[in-house]
């Protein structure tokens, strides 16, 4: 009986890694895309981001308010889903509508996310240390790489728009790259020592056996 519970404990870890990863390559996939577009359409990109930041607050909204009303009673309460869904809604209808008012905003937006990229950049390379991984380093060099054209799409020290909105389009392509190599090289560590650590109670329970 322990030994089934033990497996059913690591089977769902390992969901919960697999939908974590799902979530994870969809999003950076995502930045890449969006890095793409910024790339090559620097001068009309923010009017496109702030439409599809919109669009996408609105149906994000909509679901989360869909899903609470489906959801039984027991998990609904202390989900804030109606909540969190209307505001989602109300945020992003005034996208839509304003997008004007959005659109200065949206490179410095961009560049603070770049910087903020930098630092869980930080993160991973620890991680990976903590993993005895030899190549954390390599993660650490991406992490001043992002903060490098973080700072430079914040300073704007080229001056013309174009070019900052370039900047920040490579760093989203560069980190969306990046983190997508990251999630499937930590997906594959953290397999690997579930399942050692699966492997090696299956012998210690052959063994408790034997001695029975």
């Amino acid at each position: 009986m322990a030994k089934r519970r033990q497996f059913s404990a690591w089977d769902e870890v390992r969901e919960n890694i697999k939908g974590v990863k799902n979530e994870m390559i969809i999003m950076n996939v995502a930045t890449v895309i969006l890095g793409i577009l910024m790339v090559i359409f620097p001068g009309t990109i923010n009017g496109l981001i702030c439409q599809g930041i919109g669009v996408a607050l609105c149906v994000w909204g909509v679901i989360r308010i869909v899903k609470y009303f489906m959801s039984k009673a027991e998990d609904v309460f202390g989900s804030f889903g109606l909540v969190q869904g209307g505001a989602m809604l109300g945020f992003g209808i005034f996208f839509l509508v304003n997008p004007n008012f959005f659109v200065n905003m949206i490179d410095m937006a961009l560049a603070i996310i770049l910087l903020v990229m930098a630092v869980i950049k930080v993160q991973y390379a620890f991680d990976f240390m903590k993993l005895n991984s030899t190549r954390w380093w390599i993660h650490l060099l991406g992490a001043v790489i992002m903060a490098v054209l973080g700072i430079l799409a914040l300073t704007k020290p080229f001056g013309a728009a174009n070019i900052v909105m370039i900047l920040i389009g490579c760093g989203l392509i560069f980190s969306g790259l990046w983190d997508l190599v990251s999630v499937i090289r930590m997906s594959v560590f953290v397999r690997n020592a579930i399942n050692g650590v699966t492997e090696k109670s299956k012998y210690v329970d052959v063994d408790a056996e034997d001695k029975e």
